[in-house]
């Protein structure tokens, strides 16, 4: 009986019954799998006011860098010392008391190439987690006879009326 209770198969069925147990409390009972994408973006999650502030296709200044950009601007002082790179014919202000502002940066394009095309940008309430954005684009398939190359950098300043976390995802139509 001792030689039982030590065997390698009762820990091996032991193992496997805490296993299920730890599954079921994790929602391992599910008969599909669970989507985040899904559930957030039921009709019953309050939306977010957005607002487009400015938009353009060239910078006023050298960046340092060519690629794609997200970034979230919670102060005045960060919001003129980035917005001074786009543009310097002068920014509205911005309450960021009650909100924040999202910079969306499509990077160095050239008009030949394969790109995405900025579509756009929604918010909503996340509850405790925050705010959910997502940004949508479209991808532009590359011209390969009879174009002419022309190199823009597109950008985007969204005011964002709230000041909770942003969680950001993307999505390719």
């Amino acid at each position: 009986m001792i030689n039982f209770l030590f065997s390698s198969y009762l820990k091996q069925g032991l193992m496997v019954v805490v296993a299920g147990l730890v599954l079921q409390g994790c929602g391992g009972e599910r008969t599909t799998p669970f989507n985040p994408d899904l559930s957030s973006s039921s009709s019953s999650a309050a939306a977010v006011t957005t607002q487009l502030i400015r938009q353009g296709t060239a910078t006023s200044m050298v960046l340092d860098y060519s690629d794609k950009r997200l970034q979230v601007m919670r102060e005045d002082d960060e919001y003129y010392d980035l917005t001074d790179y786009y543009d310097t014919s002068g920014w509205p202000s911005q309450n960021f008391d009650n909100g924040q502002v999202v910079l969306i940066d499509l990077g160095e394009q050239d008009s030949c190439k394969q790109r995405l095309e900025f579509s756009s940008l929604r918010a909503e309430d996340a509850g405790t987690e925050g705010v959910k954005v997502v940004v949508s684009y479209r991808q532009i398939a590359a011209v390969t006879t009879g174009c002419t190359s022309v190199v823009t950098r597109p950008y985007y300043l969204y005011y964002v009326q709230s000041r909770d976390v942003l969680i950001f995802g993307e999505t390719i139509q």
